[in-house]
């Protein structure tokens, strides 16, 4: 394995970083959005500290890359999957938060080599790219072998525009503030076709949400993937956690500064530290029995 790989010449970007007493395990680890290879290598080491053998994938945004949640593809993570296989790794799983944990979910349900997920605040459904200013875009998040995949529309903000969706959430009677981008998926259109094929994933996963989300509905979709799974009678393990009192950091090691965005963090300080501290445990724990 290469210490790091590029886009331009093996069709993935990535960082490695060989195990030590996990090394047979490895981890495709990925984080959310707007999230550079600093914030990506630093909120990766916990595993990497454990001895687990880590692939920090960039999957937009680094750079080099794409700024836009526009057609990523999940060949990424294909190419980077053939690339561990050739080099003799057979244990392979998929980290992500957030949208990095909707593309996880995506890929696994793709690429069947990948045989454990930890999925952090994720959502069920493919959406398409959000607009600020003006109407969205209509392509979707993410592509497949040159195909975007089929996504939701954000109905709420293509009918009212960002400002007039954002005026209509004010006009709300709600205790829940700061929670408008979380509106936008509620209020999505959410079709069988965008959705993350679940089922079809041949992979122990772990779930993992905050029940006050206020960047997207996690907790709900959460509740709906466990739903899929036990009825499809899904054979591999799941586990499914909803943190009554935490917030969209769960899985990194936040910085202060950005405490101040999240409502949950200001109301429950102490209950989203221990969320999170328990969040790596319970992966520890889904990776010790993988």
């Amino acid at each position: 394995m290469k210490d790091y790989y590029s886009v331009k010449e093996d069709g993935f970007q990535a960082y490695w970083f060989e195990g030590t007493t996990n090394k047979e395990k490895v981890i495709i680890w990925m984080h959310g959005s707007g999230m550079n290879e600093k914030h990506c290598l630093k909120d990766s080491e916990y595993l990497r500290e454990e001895g687990y053998s880590v692939l920090v994938l960039g999957f937009y945004f680094w750079k080099g890359m794409s700024r836009k949640m526009r057609g990523i593809p999940v060949d990424y993570v294909e190419k980077a999957v053939a690339e561990l296989k050739n080099n003799g790794f057979n244990k392979i799983g998929i980290h992500g938060i957030s949208s990095g944990a909707a593309y996880a979910l995506l890929c696994a349900s793709l690429i069947p080599d990948i045989s454990l997920v930890l999925s952090i605040c994720p959502f069920d459904y493919v959406v398409e790219e959000p607009k600020i200013f003006g109407k969205p875009t209509g392509r979707s998040w993410f592509s497949y072998h040159g195909k975007d995949y089929p996504c939701s529309l954000f109905t709420g903000q293509r009918e009212k525009g960002f400002f007039g969706s954002l005026r209509e959430y004010r006009k709300q009677d709600t205790e829940h503030h700061n929670e408008f981008l979380r509106s936008f998926y509620e209020n999505a259109t959410l079709t069988e076709e965008s959705r993350i094929k679940v089922e079809n994933m041949k992979a122990h996963v772990l779930l993992v949400a905050p029940e006050r989300d206020n960047e997207w509905p996690s907790p709900t979709a959460v509740r709906r993937m466990k739903k899929v799974l036990a009825d499809a009678d899904y054979p591999f393990r799941v586990r499914t956690i909803i943190y009554p009192y935490a917030s969209h950091l769960l899985g990194t090691n936040p910085p202060e500064s950005w405490k101040k965005a999240f409502p949950a963090e200001k109301k429950w300080p102490v209950e989203c530290n221990e969320a999170r501290k328990d969040c790596f445990e319970q992966e520890f724990q889904f990776l010790r029995e993988w």
